[in-house]
C-alpha cells in the first residue's frame, strides 16, 4: 500500500471511539544538584506541555491522519477536565463528554531530563460507572453508530468499561454489522466477548490465557485460545521489539519491526490501534 492509497483509506474511515480519556502532562527540566534537605536530586522545571492521553490520544491520532472521528468519554468536574475540553475544541467539534461529579479527571504527569523520563505521577480515582454516565454513553452511541464504519473501545481500565455497558456496545455494533475493535486493559476478557478484533500485548495475552507468549507459535496458541474462549473473530498481539502477530481463522501474519532506541514508549499501543482501525 502506498501513501496515496492509505490517505484515501483515512479520508473514507469514520471512526467512533469510546474510552478512557486522560490528560498527559510533560514537565521538562534539568538536574544539577542534590537537595540539602535530603539525599535527593533537585529537579529544575524549564518547560511543560499538556496533551490528550488514553482514548484522547487515539482520537488525536485519527484526526491527524484525516479520519472522520467521533469521541465519547467521561471527565471530572475539575480544572483538568476543562483543559481536556479546551484541547479537544481546537481539534474538532465531534466529541461528547460526560462530567462525573465524584470522579476526578485522570492525569499522568511525566518529569523528564534530556529525553529520559525520571518519574511519572498518576492522579486518578477508579469509581463504579454511575447510572447517569452509563445512560449518556449508551444514548450517544446509539445516535452515532450508524454514521460510522468502525467502532473502537479504548479501555484503560479507569472505570468506563464494566461488563454490562461493554456487552451492550458490542451487541449493538454486531447488530449494525459494524466492526468493533477493543484495546483491552481488563484482565477479564469475558467483558469483550463477541468483539470483532482485540489487540492485547504479549504480556496481557499470556496473563489472560495462562500460557507463554514468547515466540510466533506460542503467540498463535494464545490468540487461538482467546478466539475460542471469548468468541472473538480476530486477534492482533503486539510484541514490542518482536513486532505484531495477527491471527484469524483463515490467516496468520507476522509483521516484524525495526528495533530503535527510545526513551519514552507512551502511546505506542494507541498508534497501532489508530492505523489498525483505518485498515479494518
Amino acid at each position: 500500500m502506498n501513501f496515496k492509497d492509505f490517505s484515501n483509506y483515512c479520508s473514507n474511515t469514520r471512526a467512533l471511539i469510546i474510552g478512557d480519556i486522560m490528560l498527559d502532562r510533560y514537565v521538562i527540566g534539568d538536574i544539577n544538584r542534590i537537595s540539602p534537605e535530603a539525599p535527593v536530586p533537585v529537579f529544575l522545571s524549564q518547560s511543560s506541555k499538556q496533551v490528550l492521553g488514553g482514548a484522547g490520544n487515539v482520537y488525536n491520532n485519527l484526526i491527524s491522519l484525516g479520519v472522520n472521528a467521533t469521541l465519547i468519554s467521561i471527565i471530572g468536574e475539575d480544572s483538568f477536565g476543562k483543559q481536556i475540553q479546551k484541547i479537544l475544541k481546537k481539534k474538532s467539534k465531534d466529541f461528547y463528554l460526560f462530567k462525573e461529579k465524584n470522579k476526578p479527571t485522570t492525569v499522568k504527569t511525566r518529569y523528564s531530563v534530556k529525553g529520559q523520563q525520571l518519574i511519572r505521577i498518576d492522579e486518578e480515582k477508579k469509581e463504579k460507572l454511575s447510572d447517569l454516565a452509563h445512560k449518556f454513553i449508551l444514548k450517544r452511541f446509539k445516535k452515532e453508530i450508524l454514521k460510522h464504519n468502525v467502532v473502537i473501545l479504548s479501555d484503560y481500565n479507569k472505570g468506563i468499561f464494566n461488563k454490562n455497558l461493554t456487552q451492550q456496545l458490542i451487541k449493538l455494533s454486531n447488530k449494525c454489522n459494524i466492526p468493533i475493535i477493543v484495546d483491552p486493559k481488563n484482565k477479564d476478557f469475558n467483558i469483550y466477548k463477541n468483539a470483532s478484533l482485540i489487540t492485547p500485548n504479549h504480556l496481557e495475552a499470556s496473563l489472560v490465557t495462562n500460557l507463554p507468549c514468547n515466540n510466533n507459535r506460542e503467540t498463535e496458541i494464545c490468540a487461538e485460545n482467546i478466539m475460542d474462549k471469548y468468541a472473538i473473530k480476530k486477534v492482533l498481539i503486539t510484541r514490542g521489539s518482536e513486532g505484531l502477530r495477527y491471527i484469524e481463522k483463515k490467516e496468520k501474519v507476522h509483521q516484524p519491526t525495526k528495533k530503535i532506541e527510545v526513551f519514552d514508549v507512551s502511546g505506542a499501543g494507541d498508534t497501532v490501534l489508530t492505523v489498525l482501525s483505518v485498515c479494518v
